[in-house]
């Protein structure tokens, strides 16, 4: 039976959900990991899995989802991700054994994907230029706070119950993000703007924009910006408790602060970018984050034994976040602007593949041979100085977007706020 169609506006709150749930399901199960491991009578090693896995089902969803979504429309698509992640929450409830609930996250962590693709197409199917991406920045503000919400909910949780109360919860919140889409995401991509759905069409699609420079260039930047921060997170839980002897609770407290400082960036890049536009929110982002990074660096190589003060690491640290917490949306508008013929594909390529490059340097820390708050910074403020040049020589790919007239979205009976 096809899918009642519903036009208008998306909801927030609808979109909200269902490009920023991941982090609600990584972070919330994070607190439960020794629970699991005891239960299931398995290793560490495998319980790790469960998050690898969960990871990198993300990158694959958006991978797949968004060029299928450029075909097979939008909502559809959403609706049947989220059913599925609600269904899937519930058997990872009752997993028997520690494999089995490697294989059910690997398939949790694929829907995830699957809305954060078609979320994003979504948005670049209704509305145009800052319009746009003010909507991107809402909803980067509400992803951000998922890291900082989410181990306090997994950690209440586990009072009243233990890691299987955690995938119940995750399963009423799909049964919530299902009834919200279901009500409030329409059909975006009416059927004669769809794209042919074989495999070869699609690879000709991805070919496409791969092959567009104007594309290609903000995804660059967007990837080594990527491996930069996410050295920060593979590397930071380390260095931070073992170098600087902070215990789990102080970590906690630096982890989720900085956590703040980017959901607080990515609020003003909301309010400011349908009068400045994205690529100059950009820039100054950039340059926020670099310069930081470039403080931390020298504080530490300056600092008795490479070791400075906790104070001389968190400000930088800050700093450097709120600066990503700008980045991470004007990048996500440029990306799709650039390749809006096919939103999809190109909410994949922009959203994927940064992943992936993040989720390598992940280790890079440790793989460096030293596990101090110098080889973090170093990681870091290497990638971001590879992401400036990038930018600069790429500067005449990005034009200048800010607005002439105050009108950006698509549809005429659209006009107004996202």
């Amino acid at each position: 039976m096809p899918l009642p169609l519903r036009t208008g506006r998306p909801w927030v709150l609808a979109l909200v959900l269902v490009t920023g749930v991941g982090p609600l399901a990584t972070d919330t199960y994070l607190a439960s990991l020794p629970q699991v491991r005891a239960s299931l009578g398995t290793s560490s090693t495998v319980v790790q899995l469960t998050m690898t896995f969960f990871i990198a089902g993300m990158a694959v969803g958006q991978l797949l989802a968004g060029p299928v979504s450029d075909g097979r429309g939008r909502r559809g698509m959403i609706l049947g991700g989220t059913a599925t992640f609600t269904a899937v929450s519930v058997l990872c409830a009752f997993a028997p054994t520690g494999w089995t609930l490697v294989a059910e996250r690997g398939v949790q962590g694929l829907v995830a994907g699957v809305g954060v693709a078609v979320g994003r197409a979504v948005v670049s199917d209704r509305y145009a230029g800052p319009r746009a991406a003010a909507m991107f920045g809402t909803l980067a503000s509400f992803s951000l706070i998922g890291p900082v919400v989410a181990p306090a909910i997994g950690s209440a949780l586990l009072t009243v119950g233990d890691w299987r109360t955690v995938f119940l919860f995750l399963g009423g919140l799909g049964v919530l993000m299902t009834g919200l889409a279901f009500l409030g995401i329409p059909e975006t991509l009416p059927v004669e703007r769809r794209q042919a759905t074989g495999l070869h069409d699609v690879g000709l699609r991805m070919r496409d924009l791969i092959g567009d420079r104007a594309f290609v260039a903000p995804v660059l930047v967007q990837c080594l910006v990527s491996a930069g921060f996410f050295v920060y997170i593979g590397g930071s839980s380390i260095v931070l408790q073992s170098q600087l002897d902070l215990s789990p609770g102080r970590y906690a407290l630096v982890f989720a602060s900085n956590a703040l400082v980017m959901v607080s960036a990515s609020v003003t890049f909301r309010l400011l970018v349908v009068r400045t536009g994205a690529a100059v929110l950009r820039r100054v982002a950039l340059t926020v984050a670099i310069s930081a990074g470039a403080v931390l660096f020298l504080v530490c190589l300056v600092a008795p034994d490479h070791t400075p003060a906790l104070p001389l690491v968190w400000a930088p640290l800050a700093v450097m976040l709120g600066g990503l917490g700008m980045f991470l949306p004007a990048s996500t508008a440029i990306v799709q602007a650039a390749g809006r013929r096919s939103a999809g594909t190109a909410a994949a390529l922009g959203g994927g593949v940064p992943f992936f490059v993040g989720a390598l340097t992940t280790p890079l820390t440790g793989l460096l041979g030293s596990q101090t708050v110098l080889t973090m910074a170093s990681g870091t403020f290497f990638f971001y100085v590879l992401a400036l040049l990038a930018a600069w020589r790429f500067r005449h790919l990005t034009p200048d977007d800010r607005p002439v007239r105050d009108v950006t979205l698509i549809e005429p009976e659209l006009v107004g706020h996202p």
